[in-house]
């Protein structure tokens, strides 16, 4: 008897189209079509830019914060960070600074 295929899909986001964890899903239906015993696991991942937040805080089980924060032209704009613990912050920079 063959033994299921475990397959690792881990991913970077698609900036403007979709997450990390979004595009893993795609990447894992598109598997299960070839192979519907395929056993996946789904890790999102980042490179430090956008979609780290999202990474980070899917994976570590973080929430996401909104808040209104002072641009680096001192204008005022909604940035999203993610708390992974009472001590842990994930901040993109791109968020507050564009």
């Amino acid at each position: 008897m063959a033994q299921a295929l475990h397959i690792v899909v881990a991913i970077d986001s698609f900036k403007g189209s979709a997450t990390s964890m979004q595009a893993a899903t795609w990447v894992a239906d598109g598997i299960h079509r070839v192979d519907a015993q395929a056993q996946i696991t789904k890790v999102p991942i980042a490179d430090g830019g956008e979609g780290t937040v999202e990474a980070l805080t899917s994976a570590l089980g973080g929430k996401k914060v909104s808040q209104m924060v002072t641009g680096p032209l001192g204008d005022q704009v909604q940035a999203t960070f993610g708390l992974l613990d009472d001590t842990t912050a994930v901040i993109e920079m791109a968020q507050a600074s564009g």
